[in-house]
């Protein structure tokens, strides 16, 4: 089942379609679909796919060369066609065979010119976006676009599990993120329970060991970056914290954080800027890759547990209630989307701008946003079996005064609903919005 991606589809439908040899790149981190769409794009075409490995000079070319001969017969056909020529994990070629790329180059010149798309994909997003323009200079200047495919949004989730609830499909963006790979893991027909254990807390579970795996194949140095990973977790996302924590130096951790924003599996938190600058906390850091949330906040610090309680017994005493603190950050990410996609549609009253969090020092607003004209719209996130209520409302308006002012709107979103006083209000209220689970 071909889910979205329909922007980079018609990217590379309007490359194929160009009368030039163009060179596209294809990139994102493994399991995010790359092979998925470039089958959907490869459909009713001529599709030469080479698959590459860690070789030396010598056999690599012994296996290339097969490829360029496919081609040579290719062009050689009265069809009067156009292929597409796919090298896979393309970075790999260059471990073996240094000239590669210098080689690869005049290969092309040899073409025809309007016959043969080239398109290069890569699991290696930090040598695609670190080291390639060093490794692969020959490339630079001859690439004709770079597409970096990335998770699912919730929109995409939505038509990935057409029979789920919207409150089911927030709990598998919260646990798994929106990687198709994994995705493709979860069974919809079970309850979030019986999916956790069996994914991760049963002997031999397929995502049991994933992480480390997923961070082994990215990254050097696995003991500071479970270090790192283990204490953002806990959910004190200052650089202090990490500092005092870790008893890393403020430039190592610097370093880890980066390489780890690099793979978009963290990032630096930016707060929503009010006019006083001096409420928001600054140097926050989190975690942005759900699995891996999931994971270091649940699992990894109980781990020496696992091998000794049943699974049942490992869920109920770890997760089972610590599961509504990430079910909440979950669902703000899905709120922030709704409220993107709302704006962008001019389903708001006035035009905003990307919809953030503020880090305030004296209390959290999960949505914020400035409008053109300088209007304040803020938002409120409830993940709790009990409606919204007047006293949450009221809770957010003493955050709002963070701000320096007054909100101009509010957007407010509730899990269980809202009490019918706090319904009544917003009724009454032109810029006050109730959005239920129903209306996402």
């Amino acid at each position: 089942m071909f889910i979205g991606r329909e922007k980079e589809l018609k990217q590379l439908e309007s490359c194929f379609k160009k009368n030039e040899n163009d060179i596209m790149i294809l990139y994102g981190r493994e399991g995010v679909g790359k092979t998925t769409l470039v089958k959907e794009f490869a459909k009713g075409k001529v599709v030469i796919y080479y698959q590459a490995r860690e070789l030396s000079e010598k056999e690599q070319c012994r296996y290339f060369d097969k490829k360029k001969e496919e081609i040579a017969q290719f062009l050689l056909s009265p069809a009067n066609e156009k292929c597409c020529f796919v090298i896979d994990e393309f970075d790999l070629m260059q471990k073996g065979y240094k000239d590669f790329f210098k080689d690869f180059m005049s290969y092309l010149q040899t073409l025809p010119i309007g016959q043969v798309m080239i398109l290069l994909v890569s699991s290696s997003v930090q040598w695609i976006e670190n080291k390639m323009a060093e490794e692969a200079p020959e490339l630079i200047g001859e690439i004709s676009a770079l597409i970096k495919l990335r998770e699912f949004t919730f929109m995409e989730m939505v038509d990935r599990f057409p029979n789920s609830s919207t409150e089911e499909i927030i709990t598998v963006y919260g646990i798994l993120g929106g990687v198709p790979e994994y995705l493709d893991l979860w069974n919809p027909k079970e309850s979030a329970k019986k999916n956790i254990i069996r994914l991760f807390l049963s002997n031999h579970a397929l995502l049991r060991k994933e992480p480390s795996r997923f961070l082994k194949t990215v990254l050097r140095e696995l003991p500071y970056y479970n270090t790192i990973l283990s204490v953002l977790a806990e959910d004190e996302p200052k650089l202090n914290y990490l500092y005092n924590r870790t008893g890393f130096s403020r430039a190592k951790i610097s370093v880890y954080i980066k390489n780890l924003i690099q793979l978009d599996v963290a990032s630096k938190i930016f707060s929503f800027e009010p006019d006083k600058k001096d409420a928001v906390q600054k140097g926050l850091y989190g975690i942005t890759d759900s699995l891996l949330e999931f994971y270091f906040k649940l699992i990894y610090p109980n781990i020496s547990d696992l091998g000794v309680l049943s699974p049942d017994d490992f869920y109920a005493k770890y997760i089972k209630d610590e599961l509504v603190t990430l079910m909440e950050k979950s669902y703000i990410r899905v709120c922030r989307e709704f409220m993107d996609l709302m704006s962008r549609y001019d389903r708001l009253p006035e035009k905003f701008g990307a919809f953030t969090s503020m880090y305030g020092k004296t209390g959290f607003i999960p949505l914020v946003s400035r409008s053109e004209n300088g209007k304040i719209l803020i938002g409120d996130c409830k993940w709790s079996a009990k409606p919204m209520s007047m006293k949450d409302f009221e809770g957010l308006l003493d955050r709002t005064n963070q701000l320096g002012h007054e909100a101009d709107y509010y957007y407010l979103f509730s899990r269980a609903g809202f009490t019918p006083e706090l319904a009544a209000m917003a009724t009454n209220m032109d810029n006050i919005n109730c959005v239920s689970l129903e209306d996402l």
